[in-house]
Parts: structure tokens; C-alpha cells; sequence
């Protein structure tokens, strides 16, 4: 029997994870697991009501996780905010969604975020915080970016196809809003 392994899709609330790995997974004729459905199933979700938001487990979601690709075959896509939580031997390549902070900003205020969701999610996809959690827990040599501004779901789809075909995607680093925003004037509105 061959060992199940993993696509992982990360990235910063409100990339397209979810949309544009259901069209992928469509597309590659692959199972989705959604990682909120997974820790919410298994209990492994909290509330932070200081921060607003739900916090996992790390420790009893990648255990469940490791059970679940241990018990399978074939490839599977997991999608989710807390990509790094799929267990490192398992997983073929880890593709992290990226979005213009200007639109991410406008995207989360129309999902009806607080402002101050808002503002640490703008900030985590300014300061690379999905790509480095991947790249450290991964290795670099299994992590590429996806430009998702602009891209509607299944658009965002076929380029994820194309990453797990390895036809596309971006190596770790090509996407600098920081430097896209300064040289354009609008840096300083999102370092307060």
C-alpha cells in the first residue's frame, strides 16, 4: 500500500483557500479536507475572546491528522489558515495563497472582520507570516506562492493544479508586498 501525502494550502484569511482548492481539487480528481472542519470535529478548537477569533490544538489536530494520512492512500488536499499543523513527513508540497493587503483589507471588512482582525490579518500577509511558517516547517524546497489578487475561484483553482503539476507557482520569497507598497508610497498606512 502506498502512504497517503498531502498538498497543503495556507495562507492568510481571506486568500482563497478555501474556493480555490475546491476548484483544484475538482480539477486533480483529489479529496479535500478542510482543517477547521477537522479541529472542530475533534474538538480541537477553542475561544480566544481577547483576540475574537478561534485558536487550535496544535498538538490533537496533528496527531488526528497523522492517524488519518497514516489509515489512507493516494494524495489529498488540506486546506487552511494552520497549514503547518499537517505533519512535515507527509507532505509533498505546500502552496501559500497571496493577496494584495489593499484588497485583503477590503475583502475582510466585507466579511464583516473587526478592525482590529483586519489589521493583524493585513499585517500577517505584509510581513510573509503563512510563507515563513511553511518554509519552517516544510523547507523551503517544498513551498511555492500563489498571487490569488484578482483571481476569481476557478482561475485560482487551475493555477493550483498547475503548482501540484508542477507546471507553476512561485518559489518562496517572490512576493514582496512591503516592497510593492513602498515603492508605490502606501507602506506607511499599514506600519502603525
Amino acid at each position: 500500500m502506498d502512504l497517503m501525502e498531502a498538498i497543503v494550502i495556507t495562507g492568510t484569511p481571506g486568500t482563497g483557500k478555501t474556493s480555490g482548492s475546491e476548484a483544484a481539487s475538482r480539477m486533480l480528481g483529489l479529496d479535500l479536507w478542510h482543517l477547521g472542519e477537522i479541529a472542530k470535529e475533534c474538538g480541537a478548537l477553542s475561544k480566544d475572546p481577547d483576540r475574537d477569533t478561534l485558536v487550535i490544538n496544535p498538538t490533537k489536530l496533528r496527531r488526528l491528522l497523522g492517524k488519518r494520512l497514516d489509515s489512507g492512500e493516494g494524495c489529498v488536499i488540506i486546506e487552511g489558515h494552520y497549514g503547518e499543523i499537517v505533519p512535515k513527513g507527509k507532505v509533498r508540497l505546500a502552496l501559500v495563497l497571496r493577496t494584495d493587503p489593499r484588497v485583503l483589507e477590503t475583502r475582510l471588512r466585507s466579511r464583516g472582520y473587526s478592525e482590529e482582525k483586519v489589521r493583524e490579518n493585513v499585517e500577517a500577509e505584509l510581513l510573509d507570516y503563512c510563507l515563513i511558517k511553511a518554509i519552517e516547517r516544510f523547507g523551503e524546497g517544498k513551498v511555492l506562492e500563489i498571487d490569488t489578487t484578482g483571481l476569481e475561484a476557478e482561475r485560482l483553482g487551475e493555477e493550483i493544479a498547475s503548482a501540484v503539476k508542477g507546471d507553476k507557482g512561485l518559489k518562496p520569497g517572490s512576493i514582496n508586498w512591503m516592497a510593492m507598497l513602498e515603492r508605490e508610497g502606501a507602506l506607511q498606512r499599514y506600519l502603525r
